[in-house]
């Protein structure tokens, strides 16, 4: 599909709703699991699983992004509350395997001859960064490194692999397929920029998967809309893909946020048409003894019943997602120094009552640990001047009413 990017039309309300944190938790960063594995990464992404009481996370490639010996999988977690107090405690990590039943890696892929992302000696790379739960119990994570939307049993056994279109596939400058760093890429998702979020439809049977930047040819980093991509289930077919705009400052107030340094990590569906959406800067505690100070890490309510399916046509006026700023997380929190960085995961936590929600957010630690454990190994991990916690706040929030708020032109970004 030829992608035509011209001046996409955005409605923003910037009035932040009523938002209350009920409670606040963290999990040490040395922590282990049942492996005896460093447990990090799990805000990457959560779904709620109301049967067993716990929230699955999902870990990305592992630590040192991609360098270090990682087996990709999700991980169980309770998370106990005392008053304001969260406590989590992990319940099982669950490794995910190909088809062939053998352990994924999240290694880099390094073997430029295969059309899936492969190491040289056979072994998948996966690098998962949302989860969402079927109505049939299996789970749907996304990868990265494809991009692809996997299925999998709840012990990690593979079902299918989805392959998204072609104008999401990365390619180099030859104009071949491409999973490994090794060439730059000019055409589809930017190397560590593909599907952050992923939710389902009410009725199960279509996944929405959001991408954390533009694509290569609309822009990549630079590119002031991402992309939003329905497929249906059933047929692995593309049915949607609609344009989400970035924000252009920090919500009720004047400081500029440049479009290159934002991504969107995560979505969730209200309804057919309503979504809430997470978009952040990469400001915050990330592992310096220093870090910048956490600014923009945002949820926004946003509405497709008037955005453009560019699957459909591609007009030069085409009209993206409408969106209204729910809360952002360090107007709330008393000392915003406080954040981790990378806020990635949003789940409810009890059906919605008209407009009020309840949400369970957390944040990718990145393994912000001095030592991490895998595999019976031990490998010291520099970029760990401060070692992180995993972060979680449970926060009750009430939906902004539809503005009914006229769009603004956006600028146009590249061809």
């Amino acid at each position: 599909m030829k992608m035509i990017l011209g001046a996409w039309l955005l409605a923003i309300v910037s009035l932040q709703a009523k938002t209350e944190i009920q409670a606040f938790g963290e999990m040490p960063s040395d922590v282990r699991d049942q492996l005896g594995d460093t447990v990090g990464g799990i805000g990457s992404g959560l779904v709620y699983d109301a049967k067993s009481d716990t929230f699955f996370c999902i870990a990305d490639r592992g630590p040192g992004d991609g360098t270090l010996p990682y087996r990709p999988r999700y991980v169980k977690v309770r998370i106990k509350q005392d008053g304001k107090k969260l406590t989590p405690e992990i319940v099982e990590s669950v490794l995910f395997r190909d088809a062939e039943g053998r352990e994924m890696t999240g290694l880099i892929p390094n073997d430029r001859q295969a059309d899936t992302p492969r190491m040289k000696d056979g072994r998948t790379c996966l690098d998962p960064e949302a989860i969402a739960l079927a109505p049939d119990g299996t789970l749907y994570v996304t990868d990265e490194y494809g991009p692809y939307l996997y299925q999998f049993q709840q012990d990690g056994k593979f079902i299918r692999r989805i392959m998204l279109p072609e104008a999401f596939r990365p390619k180099n400058d030859s104009g071949k397929l491409d999973f490994t760093p090794d060439s730059p890429i000019i055409f589809g998702r930017n190397i560590n920029q593909g599907p952050e979020g992923l939710s389902l439809l009410p009725d199960g049977k279509t996944a929405v998967l959001a991408f954390q930047s533009g694509l290569m040819q609309q822009g990549g980093r630079q590119s002031p809309v991402t992309n939003l991509l329905f497929i249906d289930l059933a047929t692995e077919k593309p049915v949607a893909q609609y344009l989400y705009p970035f924000a252009t400052q920090i919500p009720d107030g004047d400081r500029e946020l440049k479009v290159e340094r934002l991504s969107v990590n995560d979505i969730l569906t209200l309804d057919d048409k309503r979504f809430l959406v997470l978009e952040r800067d990469g400001a915050g505690r990330d592992g310096r003894e220093e870090p910048s100070l956490a600014r923009y890490k945002a949820v926004w309510l946003i509405d497709i019943s008037n955005a453009t399916n560019v699957l459909e046509s591609t007009p030069e006026d085409a009209k993206s997602v409408e969106k209204q700023l729910v809360f952002n997380l360090p107007a709330l929190v008393p000392d915003a120094k406080t954040l981790s960085a990378k806020w990635e995961g949003i789940a409810l936590t009890a059906p919605p009552q008209g407009r009020e929600i309840e949400l369970m957010m957390t944040a990718d630690n990145d393994f912000l640990s001095p030592i991490i454990h895998h595999d019976g190994q031990e490998y010291p991990f520099p970029r760990a001047q401060d070692a992180v916690p995993g972060q979680f706040f449970k926060i009750k929030a009430e939906l902004p009413e539809n503005s009914g708020a006229q769009p603004a032109a956006l600028p146009k970004s590249k061809q």
